[in-house]
């Protein structure tokens, strides 16, 4: 996860843990270094160290073995007196499982969590930089400018509101769980004790009831009163430690000295305005620190918002506020003349009089339908009516957005129907404010469906995750995008598509059918509009039917029915396998190399009928070497090992004849 060693965390610092006192020295005395989890994860350094857990540095040997450039990993694992408690165990599967479901460029990616050994580990993405805590360290005493705080504070801003539209409160947010990669990039971690928010329902996890365990926990300087009160969790308490984390970056120090909310004396306490905030700001800020909920800014993006507004000069305020007045009265009087006229004009005879009534009962649900149908020459009559129903009708149209139907699995909205519901509205209220809010509001959603979707994909892709079913199933995932998104193409970077061959070499090496069919997809849905890949695919195409084929003849002679072998697809399938095999033959000049050869080829010919042709081709050029090969060792007097190649030579001659007769 990190480079850097594990900072000294004072006591008001350590996350509360119920049920486990915690050992330095205990943890210590394991050395993982050295050690492979699952034949893929080879432990090579110790990086840091947590109430729960140890945090190594490790090399993840699959993705070496495919030549990836920097195939790290972190693994944290469960410290070994807590391996055998099943609470200890719940916290990390937990961790897991909401950091997994949390897609943000902004929250550490969580690969796996798996147990080897009687260890426990989470394997998580290789970061290169320094917690926040030595950042804020380094900037003692004067902290970091106003600019250069908002480079971080956005970032985790936008992490953590990501999160709780998702319904998930970190609960124990702080310096030492937020990272600052050299790149400039925040990495919010440390999912461990977050909860649920229980009102509304995660669409991109499964579900699963909360586990409330003993081993659950709070850091004490920036738990909020009602943390430390045992009330329960809200998104207040990640407010007042995300305000307490900007006053200590702006500042490098703690705006209540590392006092716990509940024992804070605001008399003796009071909070200090940061000299690199503004008075404008300040009082934004400042409410994030309020120590009551009730007191407490509502939302981590009203914070933020405020920090990036603008400020107006006075005069500019004072002459804008004088506009919008004159503005209101004149549009006041432009609508009231424009009823005067309406009522002059419905006043002038019976017959429009009953016009107007007729009108006036036009059922909302049906305005915009039947507002069309009123005569050009009763336009203020048109106009009044949009005018008088508009809120009605906006009210309408949020209902009918909210009924479309959604997608087949029901998770995504269709973004396309809602558009152009919106579209014909704005017809009528082109000027609507509500109208642009519905607008914004729909789109912001399809991009943050757009970034997690994709996000997931590209996580799913670096990994080599090709043939995962369920919420990870990558045609899923694209199906989702096109759902969503009609036009959108993903662009798979170079390192995919290297991951993605290099897959699908080994696969086609190891003749492994199910592997090379999730590939084939892949490559059809994911790289097909990729330059390099347009080879692969089409071989990936004839792949698909040829493999369709062999599967199919395998499941009948599986079930007793004498069926014919597919000839023709095995060689589309065994193609790249018998091409790679003649190079390599060519190349022998060593009979004991020829031998191992030899034995690797009837290997592959048990799963082959006798009478295969590439199969043959390849036995009359192995049957030559072998008799060449005993003509050279022949003339150097080596006459047993000459006598042994041709005897092989012979033997496979007369039975490549047989095979032929037949």
């Amino acid at each position: 996860m990190d480079k850097s060693k594990a900072s000294n965390i004072t006591a008001e610092d350590k996350t509360v843990v119920a049920g486990f006192e915690n050992s330095e020295s205990n943890s210590n005395k394991v050395n993982l270094v050295g050690k492979c989890f699952k034949n893929r994860y080879l432990i090579e350094s110790k990086i840091g160290h947590g109430g729960m857990s140890d945090i190594y540095r490790a090399k993840d040997l699959y993705l070496e073995s495919l030549n990836v450039a920097d195939p790290f990993v972190a693994i944290k694992v469960l410290l070994s007196q807590l391996s055998n408690i099943p609470e200890a165990q719940q916290v990390l599967i937990k961790e897991s499982v909401q950091t997994q479901q949390l897609s943000h460029p902004n929250i550490i990616r969580v690969y796996d969590v798996d147990t080897d050994d009687g260890y426990h580990f989470m394997v998580m993405e290789w970061l290169d930089g320094e917690s926040l805590d030595q950042v804020i360290k380094r900037s003692k005493p004067l902290g970091i400018n106003f600019k250069g705080s908002m480079k971080i504070i956005d970032q985790i801003a936008s992490a953590l509101s990501y999160a709780h539209q998702q319904g998930i409160i970190h609960t124990d947010l702080k310096p030492s769980n937020i990272f600052l990669t050299r790149q400039g990039n925040i990495k919010v971690f440390d999912f461990g004790v977050a909860k649920n928010l229980q009102q509304r329902e995660d669409q991109y996890a499964f579900a699963e009831p909360d586990q409330d365990s003993p081993l659950t926990g709070y850091t004490p300087a920036y738990a909020s009163y009602e943390q430390l009160t045992g009330q329960d969790a809200c998104i207040a308490d990640d407010i007042f430690a995300f305000s307490c984390i900007s006053y200590e970056l702006l500042t490098s120090k703690h705006p209540y000295q590392r006092i716990a909310a509940n024992d804070v004396d605001i008399n003796k306490n009071k909070l200090v305005k940061p000299k690199h905030i503004s008075m404008r700001l300040w009082p934004s800020l400042k409410k994030g620190l309020a120590l009551k909920k009730a007191q407490r800014a509502s939302s981590i993006d009203q914070i933020i918002n405020k920090f990036h507004s603008r400020a107006w000069p006075v005069p500019v305020a004072i002459a804008a506020g004088a506009v919008l007045v004159i503005g209101g009265v004149q549009a006041q009087q432009y609508y009231q003349s424009q009823l005067d006229d309406l009522q002059t004009k419905v006043a002038k005879t019976n017959k429009v009089q009953s016009e107007v009534q007729a009108y006036q009962f036009i059922p909302v649900s049906k305005l915009l339908d039947q507002v069309d149908d009123i005569p050009d020459d009763n336009v203020l009559i048109k106009n009044g009516l949009l005018k008088t129903h508009q809120s009605e009708v906006l009210d309408i149209v949020e209902q009918q957005i909210a009924s479309l139907p959604k997608s087949d699995n029901g998770l995504y909205q269709d973004y396309v129907k809602i558009a152009q519901v919106i579209k014909d509205v704005e017809a009528y209220y082109p000027d609507s404010v509500r109208l642009l809010q519905m607008k914004n509001q729909a789109d912001r959603s399809k991009q943050s469906v757009i970034d997690a979707l994709s996000e997931r994909l590209s996580l799913l892709l670096s990994q080599a995750r090709y043939n995962e079913q369920g919420s990870n199933n990558i045609e899923l995932i694209v199906e989702g995008l096109t759902f969503v998104e009609p036009n959108y193409q993903y662009m798979a970077s170079s390192e995919e598509y290297a991951l993605y061959s290099g897959s699908f070499n080994n696969a086609l090496k190891k003749h492994d059918i199910n592997q090379i069919a999730a590939l084939i997809t892949t490559g059809e849905i994911v790289f097909v509009n990729y330059p390099e890949a347009k080879a692969l695919i089409s071989y990936g195409a004839e792949l698909k039917v040829a493999v369709k084929a062999l599967n199919d003849y395998h499941e009948a002679t599986a079930k007793g029915v004498n069926a014919v072998y597919p000839y023709d697809a095995a060689e589309v399938y065994y193609r790249d396998t018998f091409d790679q095999l003649t190079l390599r033959l060519e190349a022998i000049d060593d009979p004991k190399d020829l031998q191992q050869f030899d034995r690797e080829v009837r290997d592959l010919a048990t799963n082959l009928p006798a009478d295969f042709k590439p199969l043959l081709t390849l036995d009359k050029r192995l049957a030559a070497s072998f008799l060449r090969q005993a003509n050279i060792y022949l003339e150097k007097q080596y006459l047993k090992t000459a006598r042994e190649l041709f005897a092989r030579g012979n033997e496979m001659y007369e039975r490549l004849n047989g095979v032929q007769r037949l």
